[in-house]
């Protein structure tokens, strides 16, 4: 399906009509001539279908006032974690590199390490004196019941009995703690991944001897990340817990991410006069990156109640062609055209159109830059010498 919308695509560049200088947009070449973009973009059913362009009428709403946050992108802590080698040896093997994409449990190194040599053998041994000890109670309580064994002798079996127990039960509990069985390789310590995702650190090599607190790796998972924003003094009052957030980052102008504002600082950054806010962002399209800069629009409390609605449309729907801010509306007849727009106030997620749309017209909302880049493939179309 998706060669077939690209193929369909490609042949619909093919329009394009040469004007010479007459100022409109379009692609300069080296005499001074330009190209005029079409006024239509015509699309099949089927490739609208496949290329998922949507669309919705022009409406009225409120578009919420906002102000402007910049800030970056950081991991969960709560979906971060940190690899120790929890046992003290030299690292024979490691399995990853930084920037990998890991799932739980999955072995990331190995670690050479005799002393889960000597935790085995202990467990072995606390197991077999345990054992013994629960035979030597079996015996003496037998003998008790005929009054061959004395009381004491009972007592003693059954605490040396109790103690052993404990102690082989501490020492299955110290191999389960570091994910080791009572069987295995003596001396070989696989390292596991405690969560799935993406290696952000890598602090080892082979050969490397290591202690059992030493951070080997660093692991967050980025399905769902944090974009921290500063806010500074003056505009914490328009702000509040709760609040719809869309947030820009500077790789990503075009894709924008929406959360709600989750939590403010209770304290202000002294040098830089601050407030540390905080949105989760789902990664969808797995586009974000810990670091990435950018800015947030939230959107602010207004004490003079809901603003008037205007004429919105979704921000997706605006694309530039030529310098301009344009969105395609689709005609009666079923093709579409772009139309050039003055902006007004922007919202997260829309923005009131002041110029250029009426109430009712149908407007594509997803797959805009589609029709763009088949309205300049139509301006490429008919080039000198094609």
């Amino acid at each position: 399906m998706r060669r077939s919308l690209l193929l369909t695509l490609s042949l619909l560049g093919c329009g394009a009509r040469r004007v010479e200088g007459d100022g409109h947009d379009g692609a300069s070449q080296a005499n001074g001539d330009s190209y005029e973009l079409p006024r239509r973009v015509e699309l099949s059913e089927q490739v609208i279908a496949e290329a998922n362009i949507q669309t919705e009428p022009v409406q009225r709403r409120a578009v919420a006032p906002v102000l402007l946050s910049v800030g970056k992108v950081e991991a969960d802590p709560g979906r971060t974690a940190q690899v120790a080698a929890k046992v003290g040896g030299i690292v024979e093997q490691v399995l990853f590199r930084e920037g990998d994409l890991v799932k739980e449990g999955q072995v990331m190194a190995a670690v050479r390490a005799p002393s889960l040599g000597s935790l085995r053998a202990d467990l072995a041994s606390l197991r077999a004196r345990t054992a013994s000890a629960r035979s030597n109670l079996t015996r003496l309580q037998a003998l008790a019941e005929r009054n061959l064994a004395s009381l004491q002798e009972l007592a003693a079996a059954r605490a040396e009995a109790t103690a052993l127990a404990a102690e082989a039960s501490a020492a299955r509990e110290r191999l389960q703690a570091l994910g080791l069985r009572a069987k295995g390789n003596p001396v070989v310590f696989p390292l596991r991944a405690p969560i799935s995702g993406h290696v952000l650190q890598r602090n080892v090599v082979i050969g490397q001897p290591v202690t059992p607190e030493q951070t080997l790796a660093t692991i967050a998972d980025l399905d769902h990340a944090w974009f921290i924003a500063r806010l500074f003094e003056h505009l914490l009052a328009k702000v509040r817990v709760g609040a719809s957030v869309e947030v820009e980052l500077n790789a990503y102008p075009d894709h924008p991410f929406h959360g709600t504002l989750d939590y403010i600082a209770p304290r202000v950054d002294v040098e830089a006069q601050t407030v540390v806010a905080r949105v989760p962002l789902d990664n969808r399209e797995d586009l974000l990156r810990i670091g990435l800069f950018g800015k947030a629009r939230i959107v602010v409390t207004d004490p003079e109640g809901a603003p008037e609605p205007m004429l919105a449309v979704p921000r997706d729907a605006l694309v530039e062609v030529g310098g301009k801010t344009v969105v395609f509306v689709r005609g009666e007849d079923g093709a579409f055209e772009p139309h050039e727009v003055v902006l007004g106030t922007a919202g997260p997620g829309v923005v009131e159109v002041l110029k250029g749309l009426r109430e009712g017209e149908s407007v594509v909302t997803r797959g805009a830059w589609t029709l763009k880049s088949v309205l300049l493939k139509s301006t490429f179309g008919e080039e000198p010498g094609h």
